[in-house]
């Protein structure tokens, strides 16, 4: 079935370059950084960023003048997607928001989709490029472009790249589908492997495992380094969407399903089997055990050992949930079509922070998420990017 020269200044200048230099593992240990698409290249939505509590203020809010895209958070700056013809890569000034360098999509490239960061460097993949497909590196301290290449065999890109360790995962459809592994030095296409369509699902990468989800789902696991499939799990169809995946404690979180009680359904990371479901129409986030599992009209936290419900919330009369969830510091933040950003503490629920960002919480594609990094909490709200502290 188918569906779709001093020592104290060289200290500082060396503290500098780290920051845009470190790995992708070893800066999501720290945890004060946003590299991809929901927080992490496990795509968990969970963060600490020193000093970011409750009450929270607004640092300084943009308008990019188009639909916007979550975030990247790291080395003071907030890398963004945003514009109207054109999308545009934005880097702005994590203190003042203001624009520190900026590079529009190149002519024939479509919009751009997504954006991830490692090593000193921003990848971007575009929708599409001249009937092929394509991803750009650009230098994250003055944009000045490194290299590009072309995605050979599809002609449909809707998944965000996620960056780990020398390597950019993404993937592709149009016929069939393909994952695809590039070099972050020089964009050499390192390996490719065949999916049941490639549609919507940034992969969650660690150093064991490529995860990639579609519809109904097709959902597998690759070597990183090879590209070999260790396991694939095959729902009742296969067809056109998707939806990114989550890896938390040796579980991997699918949703877009087909015929199932359930939203999303649980597999072992290890070997691929079955072991449970949960209902969540964006990708959950995750705290100290917890999973904070989001609908358009509630907000779950669920002890992931267990399955009992902790508690549960609402986004009021009129209103509903319009993003993932994030957890940051003990609290869970989401996003709302009336544009309120609501935080409740991660123990209990208790509702602490209710802030009307002026627009809904949307932007561009689906892929839109809250960041957190830094000391701040970024927001899309439609054309405006809103830093809160």
């Amino acid at each position: 079935m188918m569906i779709p020269s001093r020592p104290h200044i060289l200290f500082l200048c060396l503290l500098t370059i780290s920051a845009f230099t470190a790995s992708a593992s070893d800066l999501a240990k720290k945890k004060e950084v946003s590299l991809t698409f929901q927080i992490t290249p496990t795509h968990t939505g969970q963060a600490t960023t020193t000093g970011l509590k409750p009450p929270l203020k607004v640092k300084w809010s943009v308008n990019l003048g188009g639909n916007v895209s979550y975030s990247l958070i790291v080395g003071r700056k907030v890398f963004v997607i945003g514009g109207s013809s054109t999308s545009t890569i934005y880097a702005l000034n994590a203190k003042t928001g203001k624009t520190v360098w900026s590079q529009p999509s190149p002519s024939g490239w479509g919009t751009w989709i997504g954006i991830a960061y490692e090593n000193g460097k921003i990848f971007a993949v575009p929708s599409g490029a001249n009937g092929a497909g394509a991803m750009a590196a650009y230098a994250a301290a003055d944009g000045h472009q490194l290299w590009t290449t072309t995605l050979t065999t599809q002609y449909v890109y809707s998944s965000p790249p996620t960056a780990w360790k020398g390597i950019v995962y993404t993937g592709g459809a149009g016929s069939g589908g393909t994952v695809y592994a590039v070099s972050e030095k020089d964009g050499t296409v390192l390996w490719t492997a065949s999916v049941e369509n490639g549609d919507d699902s940034s992969p969650a990468v660690t150093s064991t495992g490529v995860y990639v989800s579609y519809a109904c789902p097709q959902s597998y696991r690759f070597n990183p380094k090879t590209g070999t499939q260790i396991w694939h799990f095959s729902g009742q169809c296969e067809g056109g969407g998707g939806d990114t995946p989550v890896l938390y404690h040796g579980l991997l979180y699918v949703r877009d399903l087909y015929d199932y009680s359930t939203d999303g359904i649980t597999l072992k990371a290890s070997d691929g089997t079955n072991v449970g479901g949960f209902n969540s129409a964006f990708a959950p986030a995750f705290h100290k055990g917890t999973g904070f599992y989001t609908e358009t009209s509630s907000l779950t936290a669920v002890n992931v050992s267990n399955g009992k419900t902790l508690w549960s919330a609402s986004p009021g009369s009129g209103d509903s949930y319009s993003s993932s969830a994030i957890a940051v510091n003990g609290v869970v933040y989401v996003g709302t079509a009336n544009g309120n950003l609501l935080g409740y503490k991660a123990t209990d629920g208790t509702n602490v922070v209710s802030m009307s960002m002026g627009s809904p919480i949307s932007g561009y594609s689906q892929q839109v998420g809250l960041s957190a990094g830094e000391g701040l909490l970024v927001v899309p709200a439609t054309s405006e990017v809103v830093a809160l502290y």
